[in-house]
């Protein structure tokens, strides 16, 4: 039971979870005024991203937009006028996810400094998983669920701890050759010092 316990609390500690609330001041389409949210995921992690418009003054519409900052600039999700939107999707690459929001004041209403409260959630892991869903389709008991629960949290750290120390090896190869050359180096420097002393 205390083994179960520790396991939980692990579990529920580096589970990858963003919870947050703020308001987003509405500014006209041309001023391009956006606020964007950003969470670091390896590679094929399956996300949940919940985010709602609570209702305000009218005459603003919020756009929404999900990307990543890899290479490639994978697009995982854009919704226009959005008011309560679930985007779910895996990623496709190392490297942070960002949720941006455009708070858009349509033409016609004045710039009187108004705003909307958005609600902005993204689980990933384990913890994006529907497990209400699972135990009904395969008919398991809350314990089984909690050990699935479990088992998919402690693989998703065992796969980021694989890219971490992949990554580790990576820069620890580009140190040992810069370190390489920069003894090359000092031995050539101190060889010009010998013979330049030498000369005089």
């Amino acid at each position: 039971m205390k083994l179960l316990f520790v396991l939980t609390a692990i579990a529920a500690l580096l589970a990858l979870a963003t919870a947050i609330e703020f308001d987003l001041s509405a500014a006209p389409e041309a001023a391009n005024s956006r606020r964007c949210l950003s969470q670091w995921l390896p590679k094929n992690t399956h996300v949940k991203v919940n985010a709602k418009a609570l209702p305000g003054f009218p005459g603003q519409k919020v756009n929404m937009e999900i990307h990543d900052d890899s290479p490639h600039l994978n697009q995982y999700g854009a919704r226009n006028q959005m008011d309560d939107v679930t985007f779910r999707f895996d990623t496709q690459a190392h490297a942070n996810v960002i949720a941006c929001f455009q708070n858009v004041l349509e033409p016609g209403y004045p710039s009187d400094g108004r705003a909307l409260t958005i609600q902005f959630t993204m689980e990933s892991g384990a913890m994006a998983e529907d497990f209400h869903r699972v135990q009904q389709e395969e008919k398991l008991k809350p314990m089984e669920i909690e050990l699935r629960r479990l088992s998919m949290t402690l693989d998703d750290i065992q796969e980021e701890l694989q890219y971490l120390k992949q990554r580790e090896g990576t820069l620890r190869d580009a140190n040992e050759r810069m370190n390489g050359r920069v003894k090359t180096f000092s031995f050539f420097s101190i060889a010009v010092l010998i013979g330049v002393a030498g000369y005089q």
